[in-house]
Formats: C-alpha cells, structure tokens, sequence
C-alpha cells in the first residue's frame, strides 16, 4: 500500500470538512444578526464557529492517530525486514546453508 497517498487522501478530507464548516459558518452569522440584536447574534455566530472548529479537531486528531498508526506499522515492517536481512548476511559469512 501507498502511505503515501494514503495520507493525502485524509489531508483532503479533513481539508473540505473544514472549508464546508466554514461556509456553513459564514452563512449562519447573517441570519443571526436579523432576528436578534448584534450581541446576541455575534454569540450565537461565536458559539456556532467554535463547535465548527471543535469538531474540525477531532477529525484531526482521528486522521493523525491513524497516520501514526500506519507508520509504527510501516516502521516495524522495515524493522523485521532489516533484522531477516543481518541474519542472512551473518549467516553467509559463517558459510551456513540454514
């Protein structure tokens, strides 16, 4: 598998996430400001904007536990690859056949 594509792919992701919350977010404070007199509407446009980022972050931190997950993966994989590949070299200069 490609890493790293694998990883572009949840950058995306997170990256439309956030920029569709920040429209959703931009086109919230508007109809906020109507009813309600400015403060009110600028809390209520503050609320909405931090719950939007609130939750940003949490598929961010999904994305980088998953990322660090695959490269202790990956890294163990290389590990046991390098460790097969010393005892084969040892193995060729004692002249062992196995």
């Amino acid at each position: 598998m490609n890493h790293k594509l694998a990883i572009s792919r949840r950058i995306r992701h997170i990256l439309v996430c956030a920029c569709a919350t920040a429209l959703f977010v931009s086109g919230l404070a508007p109809a906020f400001a109507d009813g309600d007199n400015l403060k009110e509407g600028a809390k209520k446009a503050g609320h909405a904007a931090g719950s939007a980022v609130h939750d940003i972050s949490h598929g961010a931190k999904k994305a980088g536990k998953e990322i660090a997950h695959d490269a202790k993966k990956a890294g163990k994989e290389i590990g046991q690859a390098a460790k097969e590949g010393g005892r084969e070299f040892r193995r060729a200069l004692k002249g062992d056949k196995h």
